[in-house]
């Protein structure tokens, strides 16, 4: 490893296939998947299909923050270790992540994301 805390991803294998939320995120264009008025009006959906995932939010700091999922596969297999120590068998997240505003879906995925600051604007949450 080339650094004291460094990842390295060595496929094939690693990524599988689209999900179907993937799929679905294929017939948005990017630039409206990013843009925070899409972010804002799909929120209340991703609470609910991916629960705990949020697309709007605040950053702390008067700062508005949005993500935007332009993609999203499948991880089918991964091995990886730890300071020496193997980190198993790949598995559902849970329970979710508990720091930010949002958390990742449950399923193992690899997901793009762009997000955006404001400083100036909050969104309502």
């Amino acid at each position: 490893m080339a650094g004291r805390h460094a990842l390295a991803v060595a496929p094939p294998g690693v990524v599988g296939g689209r999900t179907p939320l993937g799929s679905l995120l294929d017939l948005v264009p990017a630039r409206v998947a990013t843009s925070p008025a899409w972010c804002s009006a799909i929120d209340p959906v991703a609470r609910v299909v991916l629960r705990g995932v949020r697309t709007r939010g605040t950053a702390g700091n008067d700062r508005g923050e949005w993500y935007g999922a332009t993609a999203m596969v499948a991880v089918s297999a991964i091995e990886g270790e730890w300071r020496g120590t193997d980190l198993g068998r790949l598995a559902p997240v849970e329970p979710p992540c508990r720091f930010g505003f949002s958390s990742t879906p449950k399923r193992p995925s690899v997901t793009s994301v762009v997000t955006t600051i404001d400083r100036a604007v909050q969104p309502a949450t």
